[in-house]
């Protein structure tokens, strides 16, 4: 196979096991082929050989209802490139300066090339000492990049970053800023997320919560 087509088969891959990995934690419905094509902007007829490739892998399965299920090692590849995604991403949006659109397009160009000692550099960076409200955050721990609708009920949490722009003053008002301890209170599925900052309960909606990066405290 010719060396781009194998990079673009590559990328594929890992952009559908990112997907299924997403979906099973947002608790979005994209297991099925046609849900998961419209997700990633491909007719099915692209996907099948790919997700049968994958099947063989032992990286996904078909279930009988025609849905798809990603086994562990699915489920570890996919979370290694969300990862990669989320921390290009606040890279680029907090430290560049870049809209969230654009950082995450960026993100989805690089996720797949970047290696992953890199992206535990560049994880450390941004926690590092040198920026500004990070000092809470512990270093030389593995940034787990979760996003804050991702968390569970009683989660002690630390955000490491927040990348809704258009609300990033609101949100530093509501003492919602990177080094910040929350705790996740209440998750109401479909319709938002209650957190504890510093004894005050905050209701924030789900595209809120999603675009606020957490790591575990602790």
């Amino acid at each position: 196979m010719p060396i781009l087509l194998y990079m673009e088969a590559s990328s594929l891959r890992e952009d559908i096991l990112e997907a299924l990995y997403k979906a099973r934690f947002t608790g979005t419905k994209q297991s099925l082929l046609e849900e998961l094509a419209l997700t990633l902007g491909k007719e099915p007829g692209e996907l099948r050989p790919v997700l049968i490739q994958l099947e063989q892998n032992g990286e996904l399965v078909f279930n009988p209802d025609g849905s798809l299920s990603l086994t562990p090692a699915g489920n570890e590849t996919g979370g290694r490139v969300m990862r990669k995604h989320r921390i290009l991403e606040c890279f680029f949006s907090e430290m560049l300066g870049m809209s969230p659109d654009t950082a995450s397009e960026e993100a989805c160009t690089l996720e797949h090339g970047v290696s992953d000692e890199a992206i535990e550099r560049l994880g450390r960076y941004i926690r590092g000492p040198g920026r500004s409200g990070l000092h809470g955050i512990r270093r030389g721990k593995r940034w787990q990049a979760l996003t804050l609708l991702e968390a569970v009920e009683g989660d002690l949490l630390v955000v490491s970053c927040v990348r809704c722009r258009g609300l990033g003053g609101r949100l530093h008002d509501l003492g919602l800023f990177p080094g910040t301890e929350i705790t996740v209170v209440r998750k109401i599925p479909g319709n938002g997320i209650v957190v504890r900052v510093k004894e005050c309960d905050i209701a924030l909606s789900t595209e809120i919560a999603a675009s606020i990066l957490v790591e575990r405290a602790g």
